[in-house]
Parts: structure tokens; sequence; C-alpha cells
């Protein structure tokens, strides 16, 4: 059987996308605070049988509306007997950044042609923010998913003639289910970047046409069984505090108004490098409106102002920039593949070239850093891009060509030697709360836990507890001796308990002190306890 071009295209990113997304996605602890709160969240759902209310540490969690907590708690009921583990937590966001680059290649042929379309995809797929948060269990993948998904339908209703009704009416559920996922962020990023392309090209009259009362209608039946389900406290702590006191005061996320300025090159690499080529060439462009890159200019300068105005910043806030960035690149490079005349623009794409073959021969080198111990042979990967960033200067026949799939093969190979062997490498050594969970796992069995001080949240979902009581003054311990006669022990910080040594020695003795994630840990045994033979 032979697969038409489109089916073929479609196949081979599937294949691609899925052997980087799902490499060693379950071996690798799960990082951070935020991923082991989303999973221990969806956990406690399924344990409780709750699907309404969002529970962590035995209390409402307010973060983020439904959507993720049900896709992880989902993913663990079909393929892992509704046990919440690394890859069930992380599968159903591996699925929402391969969705997105098969949709991201389905845009780019939309706005130009089928070149510019695997270009824009396998930009995607190599996007260092991108391909990251595609295997961790956090709602922002779902999110850029989401927006991606609306703006391809509002382009698509926007172009036809036919279906015009029907793409633009679809568009209302992939907005809602991202309102579902992250709140009204995922209304407010699409809706305004197709208002914003609709007043470029000087068509708000097209506004009519988007069957708004419809679409209302739709995105209403689908997100307000759940808000009027929930207790009436998550709407009000959601909306105010996480989304107008976030915008407004940054919570414990501020950062200077520039901050993404400087985040952008690297994280975003190497899609923001053809960024500056794509300026000049819409710029000297003779017909600006009807510009394939006019679209994914304004989605990305409106997300970037939206986010920048915010007090809170964070790297990953910007995700939903990545697709825009990589459609820019993708019609960028084609037009480098046409022989594009312009000199400027020639320099501006060798120059994104050069970068990007500079960055692949440093990446063999960072292993080295955190002392990690990488075969001998991958340093030699070094001098592979340099090399062929030569032949193309050089003038070589085809050049052009081959330095762009010699890229894409280079990175595909970085990124699958990190996934494979340099990130277990660094999990096991630096980053995994499991060796010391199971330690105290082994020395509690199942007796009273209690934890003190700021906390490592990883560390409390691998000990599989719906929670950890808190226990912070001396009335807290008073009442932890005075609820159990079998004894109970506390999980805490050593400079937590070198506070307290002076008057709770007596009392409280030391059952464990271990090392994790660059901190020291003691287990503290009450003196009620008997110690087992």
């Amino acid at each position: 059987m032979v697969l038409k071009p489109l089916r073929l295209y479609l196949l081979i990113l599937v294949l691609a996308s899925s052997s980087i997304c799902f490499v060693n996605l379950g071996r690798i602890s799960l990082w951070n605070n935020n991923e082991p709160r989303y999973a221990h969240t969806a956990r406690n759902m399924l344990e409780s049988g709750d699907w309404i209310t969002p529970k962590y540490k035995g209390k409402l969690r307010t973060d983020q509306p439904i959507l993720t907590y049900w896709l992880i708690a989902a993913s663990a009921k079909l393929l892992n007997h509704g046990e919440v583990n690394e890859f069930s937590a992380r599968f159903p966001f591996a699925i929402m950044g391969i969705l997105g680059i098969t949709v991201t290649f389905l845009f780019g042929r939309a706005i130009y042609n089928d070149t510019a379309g695997l270009i824009s995809a396998f930009t995607l797929l190599f996007t260092l923010e991108y391909i990251i948060t595609a295997r961790r269990s956090i709602p922002d993948m779902a999110l850029c998913f989401f927006i991606l998904f609306t703006l391809f339908l509002f382009y698509k209703g926007y172009q036809s003639n036919k279906k015009k009704g029907l793409y633009y009416t679809l568009a209302y559920i992939p907005a809602a289910l991202g309102f579902l996922t992250k709140g009204p962020v995922a209304v407010l990023i699409p809706g305004g970047t197709a208002f914003l392309y609709l007043a470029v090209r000087k068509d708000l009259k097209e506004i009519k046409k988007l069957r708004i009362p419809q679409g209302l209608i739709l995105f209403l039946i689908l997100i307000l069984p759940w808000f009027l389900s929930v207790t009436p406290e998550f709407s009000k702590k959601f909306f105010l505090l996480h989304n107008l006191k976030h915008f407004s005061t940054g919570l414990d996320h501020q950062k200077p108004w520039y901050f993404y300025f400087h985040a952008l090159p690297v994280s975003f690499a190497p899609a923001f490098l053809f960024f500056p080529a794509s300026l000049w060439l819409w710029w000297k462009g003779k017909d600006k409106p009807n510009s394939p890159l006019l679209l994914p200019l304004i989605w990305f300068f409106f997300t970037l102002l939206f986010f920048s105005m915010a007090a809170a910043k964070r790297v990953v806030y910007l995700l939903p920039t990545a697709p825009a960035l990589a459609l820019i690149t993708g019609v960028v490079v084609t037009r480098f593949f046409q022989r594009e005349p312009d000199k400027v623009f020639n320099t501006l794409v060798q120059l994104g070239l050069g970068l990007s073959t500079l960055g692949l021969a440093l990446a063999p080198l960072l292993p080295f850093f955190f002392k990690l111990h990488p075969g001998k042979w991958i340093p030699a990967l070094a001098i592979l891009p340099p090399s062929l960033f030569a032949l193309h200067l050089l003038g070589r026949p085809r050049a052009r060509t081959g330095i762009i799939l010699s890229l894409g093969l280079l990175f595909f190979t970085a990124y699958g030697l990190y996934f494979l062997r340099f990130q277990p490498q660094y999990d096991r050594q630096y980053r995994s709360a499991k060796p010391l969970a199971s330690k105290i796992k082994s020395i509690v069995d199942g007796a009273p836990l209690y934890r003190m001080g700021s906390f490592d949240a990883a560390l409390e979902f691998y000990l599989e507890r719906p929670y950890l009581p808190k226990v912070s003054r001396p009335k807290d311990i008073e009442r932890a001796f005075s609820e159990t006669s079998e004894g109970f022990f506390i999980i805490t910080r050593e400079k937590y308990w070198n506070r307290i040594k002076k008057t709770w020695k007596s009392r409280l003795r030391v059952a464990l002190e271990s090392s994790n994630r660059r901190k020291r840990f003691v287990l503290l045994e009450s003196s009620t306890k008997k110690t087992s033979p």
C-alpha cells in the first residue's frame, strides 16, 4: 500500500515525535514541586472517588481547573489499574505534545505549503521548552495545544467558504477545554490574536460570521457543569487569587518586565533563532496583510505582550508562543530554500543556522558540567555540526537542503541521547526523591507520619499518603503525642531539627539522616514508638 503524501508526512511526524516524547517517560522521577502536586491531587481523586473537588494535603486545591487532574486520573485508570505513577501522570501531556506537532504541520501547510508545514512541525519538536514540557505532568502543554488548535480552526474557517461555519463553531471546543485546563488565558490569547489579525487585514466584518451566539452556548455547555458542581470557594479563589491577583502582583513568581527577552533565545531555541529573519522578510514584503507570516507574528507578539504585562512570569508561561515561532521558522526556511535574493534575509537565516550548529556542538559537552559520564565517543558529535555548516558556507551543491536535513538529524540524535542516557543518570544522581521515600517507608511501616517546615512535594508524592499533617509549633507536636499511644514519625529538613533539638531531643530521636536533591533530611521518631529489633 502506497501512502498518500499527507498521510506519509503525518506518520513520519507521529513516529518521530513519539520516539522523543515517550523514551524513558516513566523512568524519570517526578521533578520540582508542580509535577508531583498535580499527580498527587489526581491520586487523591482516585482514592476518594471524588472527581469534582481537587484536593491536596487535605485542602481544596484552587490553582487550576479540573481538566489536568481528570487527564492524569483517566490515564492512570486506563494504563495502570488506577495507580498514578510517572508514566501515567505524563502520558496525556506527551500525547498533547505529539498532537500539537501534527496540528502545526497542518497549520504550516495551510498558511504556506507542505515544506513549510514539515519544517514547522520538526522545529516545534526540537524547540527546547516545548519538548521538555511535553514530558512533564503539568497543564501548560495542554493549554498550548488547545490554543494552537483553536487558532488553527479559526484560520481554516477564515480561509474556507463551504465549511466556514463548521470550523468557527468547532473552534469553541478547544477554547472551552483550554478554559477547563488553565482558565481565561485559553480564550484571551486566541481571541486577541484573531481580532488583531482581522483588524490588520481590515476585515473586522468577519466577526459577524464567527457564530458567537452558537459558540458561546457550546462553550458554556462544556465548562459550566463542573464550575457549578464544585464548591463556590474554588471559583472565588481561582479567579480572584490565581488570575487577577497573580497577574497584578505576581505572588511568588515576580519578575521584571524584561524577563522574557533574555529567556526566549535559549529556552525557545532553535525556533527563536530565525525570528529576526522573519521580521525582515515581513517588513520588506509588498503585500503585508496577505503575508503567511502575519498570523504567527501577531500570535507571538500578542502572547509576549500579554505575559510581559503580568507581574507573574515563568518561562513556561510563554509556551503558547512555541507553535507560532515554529510556523515562522517554517515559512522563513522554506523561503531560504527557494533562493530568496535578499542578502540581509539570507545572512539572518545563516546566522540562525550558525547559532543552531553552535548549540549542537556544545550540547555533547554539557554532561561533564554535571559530573555525568557519557560515552567517550559522544563528544565527537561536537565536530559534526560545524563541519556541516562549513560545507554550506563553501557553497557546495544542494548545501542548503543538506544542512537543514543534517541539523534535523543531529537535533533528533541530541534529544534522543539526552532523554535516553543523560536524563536518567542526572535523575538518579541529583533529582529523584524515590530513594529517600523508600527508606522512610521501610522504617515508618504504616505509623502516623507528620511533616515539619517547608517540604519537597516529590518526596511527599513518593511516600504514597493522601497527605502528611503539618507540625510547626510546640503545641502541634504535643497534640501528635496525645493523639497516638503507639508513636509517630516526623520528616523534616535538618535545619528545622537543629532549631528545636534542644527542646525536643529527650522525646524525639533521629531514626534516619539522609541527603536528597542536595538537601539534608531527618526522620524523627517519638519516644513512645517501639523500636523494631
